[in-house]
Parts: structure tokens; C-alpha cells; sequence
């Protein structure tokens, strides 16, 4: 599970508005951390540029690294990414030889440079999207020397003091390896050395050329903004197991690495996020908007927490609404119902197809056939969709509830299957249960 806020400092798999989450692909046994080298894995430094954060996004949920360490930042831009914005403070790939501390990015680069600057890190990949197809020569419009699709990428030669110093050969074996596995002609990898330290000014603000100034081999891959995502994603995927062979870091996938394999993994149907103390919501199938949805008030959206299982999932404020994302997914619109949280209620007395039971606040029940509410002292409750009065604060405690008794277009989801049960004590929000109708 992984937790996910916005908004101030924090550690491990905690992420916020102007620092970077770092998750750890280790092995099993931590004796086996040092017996290979230890790879620095990047993306989303561009929050337009998709292929390269969901690809982080699968590494981290079907990959295990069996010696070695992986550490991966699945998205350096992330306010940006949520807004599907190149960069929201300019480029951020662009401020990694001098910035000024107001920059508002300023705590982020430097929590970059930290990482790449670590002891332990050997090596840097960096994750891309670019326009065209790179060639050597100029073909047509689309494949020349200006575009950088499909492209790995290396500022010089060789990095002199590193632990792998030749990175033309690396480069060289990995795409060799990539292209091993094309999908289509078009789609040849080549070779894009920037010679950086000869006089490219632009290049000499970029993450990797900071890494090489601080003796890391560091490595660009580029994917095609010409492909669709999953093919995207699937080069990117072929780069990283490409230079992991290379540096002798063994690894297990947990699927077969195709487009159709990745696309399924994208759009898995298992994914879910879970705002605040709210219930599991699934990822996918919402519908587009869910109207008087309860969030913390007095709480900017940023500092609201919210867990998934994917590692590309974050809430952004957008005019009146509230975007729940899934990378530059839009999953639903929340219309915000601002209300004070109050935790005191843990558990509801609940009778699911004649059996009683307790229902942890914050549950997701199945039901068959209905479900009933056990009256409570000072606590009502909303069953949104069912309706039995027309008060403004309805208690529909006390009543046997069935699939038939819903109004279909208050469900939660396309199927109409799921429901929000909401609690109340007094004026404040005390949690939601979600009945799923099975």
C-alpha cells in the first residue's frame, strides 16, 4: 500500500507538493543489496510525458530486483503531471546547473540532486517522451537529428572516477538489446551522444549531465511521442531490463513483455485509491462525476491524503471540482461537499443478508440480496441514492435496503453496483461504508 500526501516533507513512499517520492526495489534478503550495483530510476520530470511514469509505475508493481537495489522516483514533476503540464514552473529538466532559491521547484531539485548524489548510487536512467523518431541524418520531417524519439541517450563517452565509466558501450549493448525486440521498423533505436561538456549550453542544465559531473554513468531513454502509451511504456520497459542485464542487476517480471500485456497492466481493474479515511474507491469504471462528495474542510486539496496501489494517483483542485488522477488519467470529478471529519466512529452494527455484523467505518461490504442499519445514539445515516423522506438530513437507519429501493444514477460506478453509505454525528462527517452489490 502505498501512501501518498502533497504537501510537506516526508519519507519513504510519502510524497508532497515540492518533494519527490523514492521507493526501494530490493531483494528479499538484504544480504543480497550489495552483491550487485545499485541503479537510480527516474521519470516524470516533464508531467506531458506519460510513457515514462507509467513505465516506473509497472517497474515498481510487477518487477522484483533479486540482488542489487533499484531505487525509483516513478514521477519527479508531479504537480505537473497532474495537470498534464509540461512543466507548471518552467522546465524542470532546466535547473539542474544553478537556480535561484525562489524558485518554487528549488526544495525539489535539490532532493533530486541528493539522490543522484549518493554514495551508493552507481548508476542513472531518466525516463522520456520525445517528439519524432531520432536519426543520425536528416530523413524527413519526422526522423532527423532535432527529434529525439526512440532514442537512447549519453552526454559524452566515457565518465572518468565512475564505476562504469564507458557509457558508450553500455549505451551501445542497450540498445542493442532493445532493438532486439522492435515492434516495428520505423522504431529503430539509435545513439544520441550530446557531447554536452562541448558547448551545449541547454544540455548543460539537465539532470544527467549533473549526474556525470558528480561520477555517475548516467543514461537518457527517450520513447516516441509518434506510439501509442503501452508501446511507450513497452520501450521504456526494455530499456530498463537493457541496462539492468548490463550492469549485472538480476530481476524478475511477473509478465509476459508485450503492448497487449502492458496495456492490460495499465488499465488494470484492481487498481483503486482511497481518499482520507474514505473507502477503497476502484480506479477505473467511476462515473465521470460523483456530485456532494464529502472531503475535510478547512484542509487545502493538496494536504489531503490518499492511498492507491499504483504509485501515479493524486488529487488537483480544478476550478470548483476536485480531479481524482491516475497519471494524466482523469478517473472522476469530485463536487466537494466541505465538511469537518470527525474519526470518533469506528464501527457501525450492520445486518448483510440477515446476518448481523460489524462494518469497520471505511469498509467496502458485498451484499446479495440487502442490508440494514442498526439504529445508533447521535449518529444518522445517509444512504445516498435511497430515499424514504425529503428531509435536508435524512436517517435511513432501521430500514431494510435492496438493490431495487437505489435510484441508479447515484451509484458510484458505471455498472450501478456500488453505493455510499454516509454517517453523520451531529454537524460533522464521521466516514463512509460502500455496499457493493454482488
Amino acid at each position: 500500500m502505498k501512501k501518498i500526501w502533497l504537501l510537506v516533507w516526508g519519507l519513504c513512499s510519502w510524497v508532497f507538493l515540492h518533494a519527490i517520492e523514492m521507493i526501494e526495489k530490493a531483494p528479499t534478503n538484504v544480504e543480497d543489496r550489495d552483491k550487485a550495483p545499485h541503479l537510480l530510476l527516474l521519470a516524470g520530470i516533464q508531467g506531458d510525458e506519460p510513457g515514462g511514469f507509467n513505465a516506473t509505475n509497472l517497474f515498481l508493481m510487477h518487477y522484483s530486483v533479486l540482488k542489487g537495489l533499484v531505487e525509483v522516483v516513478p514521477v519527479l514533476n508531479k504537480p505537473s503531471m497532474l495537470r498534464n503540464h509540461r512543466g507548471l514552473y518552467g522546465d524542470m529538466n532546466r535547473k539542474f546547473a544553478t537556480l535561484d532559491k525562489n524558485d518554487p521547484e528549488y526544495p525539489t531539485i535539490q532532493e533530486i540532486k541528493s539522490l543522484i548524489a549518493k554514495p551508493t548510487i552507481d548508476a542513472v536512467l531518466h525516463l522520456h517522451d520525445g517528439g519524432g523518431y531520432y536519426r543520425p541524418i536528416y530523413i524527413d520531417a519526422t526522423l532527423n537529428p532535432k527529434r529525439w524519439g526512440n532514442c537512447f541517450i549519453i552526454d559524452q563517452d566515457e565518465v572518468k572516477g565512475a564505476k562504469f565509466p564507458n557509457l558508450l558501450a553500455f549505451a551501445n549493448n542497450t540498445i542493442e538489446s532493445i532493438n532486439a525486440h522492435l515492434l516495428h521498423p520505423i522504431e529503430e533505436y539509435h545513439l544520441k551522444n550530446t557531447r554536452t561538456a562541448q558547448g551545449d549550453t541547454e544540455m548543460q542544465k539537465a539532470l544527467t549531465f549533473y549526474a556525470i559531473n558528480q561520477k555517475k554513468s548516467a543514461f537518457a531513454n527517450e520513447a516516441s511521442k509518434e506510439l501509442p502509451l503501452a508501446s511507450r511504456v513497452f520501450y521504456h520497459l526494455q530499456a530498463i531490463e537493457g541496462l539492468l542485464n548490463q550492469l549485472n542487476i538480476p530481476f524478475k517480471r511477473d509478465f509476459e513483455l508485450n503492448p497487449s500485456s502492458v496495456h492490460a497492466l495499465i488499465n488494470d481493474k484492481n487498481l483503486w485509491a482511497k481518499i482520507s479515511s474514505l473507502p477503497k474507491m476502484p480506479l477505473f469504471n467511476l462515473r465521470p462525476k460523483l456530485n456532494h462528495f464529502p472531503l475535510p474542510n478547512n484542509t487545502k486539496i493538496p494536504q489531503i491524503p490518499i492511498e492507491s496501489n499504483a504509485y501515479i494517483v493524486g488529487l488537483v483542485k480544478n476550478k470548483q471540482e476536485v480531479f481524482l488522477k491516475y497519471g494524466n488519467k482523469l478517473m472522476t470529478r469530485l463536487s466537494p461537499f466541505y465538511i469537518e471529519f470527525d474519526p470518533s466512529l469506528e464501527e457501525v452494527k450492520m445486518q448483510i443478508d440477515n446476518k448481523d455484523q460489524m462494518v469497520k467505518i471505511g469498509s467496502v461490504v458485498e451484499v446479495k440480496e440487502s442490508f440494514y442499519i442498526h439504529a445508533m445514539d447521535n449518529i444518522r445515516a445517509n444512504v445516498i441514492g435511497f430515499s424514504v423522506s425529503n428531509e435536508d438530513k435524512p436517517n435511513e437507519m432501521g430500514y431494510t435496503i435492496r438493490f431495487k429501493d437505489f435510484q441508479k444514477r447515484f451509484s458510484l460506478d458505471k455498472q450501478e453496483r456500488i453505493y455510499r453509505i454516509e454517517f453523520y454525528k451531529n454537524n460533522a462527517f464521521s466516514g463512509m461504508i460502500l455496499v457493493k452489490f454482488v
